[in-house]
């Protein structure tokens, strides 16, 4: 009896190539893998091409071959191929001992690599559908709905303007308002029809309460000016008693 096949492992658009037990260690090995990650295909064959890796020319070695199974096996586009995935792991190690001074060993390790290359094909749009965006998977990304309250603190957002932070500058708003509200007072004034009389008699009550003299605290003032009045007032009261004293018609003379 035969022996049974192993089931199928990778995706249909996959494939793969398996390079055992290379003389370097895992250490090194891993460094040429990170440079054909999730790079195309023809792009990561021309990167291990000018590579100064010693290591580096088995690696593309065993990429060609992956390739190759992608296109023979499978039946893959070569030109949609991506390194999806470059493994490494560890293999045997040889361990041998050279000689040293006075009759004494050292040990030696000859360390050996597995690596495992697998290609994907990148899947494009066919009539409209959407078979697969991408053979690399892309992260998840959480979208939550949107709703009316959202947009509302959104707009609200945008049409409240900021608000400043220092006390000059929230001193200069206020200077601003108050001359926006003089001037708007101003040009109301002008298109009222009262508004020029009104303007007028403001200033002439203005000019005049700026033209009397202050009041006069001192007692000796104040007794000069009631003096002062009291004497116009008698003058004048004088002055009224000799326009009407009637006229003398008895007839007698002075003798």
């Amino acid at each position: 009896m035969s022996k049974q096949k192993h089931a199928r492992t990778l995706a249909d658009h996959e494939a793969q190539a398996i390079l055992s037990n290379v003389r370097t260690s895992p250490r090194k090995l891993n460094l040429v893998a990170a440079m054909i990650r999730n790079l195309p295909a023809q792009r990561a064959i021309a990167t291990l091409t000018f590579s100064k890796r010693r290591i580096a020319h088995q690696v593309r070695k065993t990429l060609e071959s992956a390739i190759a199974n992608a296109e023979n096996n499978h039946q893959l586009d070569v030109d949609q191929l991506i390194v999806t995935r470059a493994e490494v792991g560890r293999s045997i190690v040889m361990r041998r001992f050279h000689a040293r001074g006075r009759g004494r060993s050292a040990q030696i390790e000859k360390w050996f690599s597995h690596m495992k290359i697998v290609v994907a094909e990148k899947q494009d749009e066919v009539d409209g559908d959407v078979i697969e965006t991408s053979a690399v998977p892309a992260p998840a990304t959480r979208t939550a709905p949107v709703t009316a309250a959202d947009h509302a603190r959104t707009e609200a957002t945008l049409a409240v303007p900021m608000t400043e932070g220092t006390d000059a500058e929230a001193a200069e708003q206020a200077m601003s308002h108050d001359q926006a509200e003089i001037s708007d007072h101003a040009a109301a004034g002008e298109h009222s029809p009262g508004a020029g009389q009104d303007a007028m008699t403001d200033h002439a009550h203005t000019d005049a309460s700026e033209s009397l003299p202050g009041t006069v605290d001192d007692e000796g003032e104040a007794a000069e000016q009631a003096m002062s009045h009291d004497a116009a007032e008698a003058s004048d009261q004088r002055e009224a008693d000799e326009h009407h004293t009637p006229p003398d018609h008895s007839g007698e003379g002075a003798t």
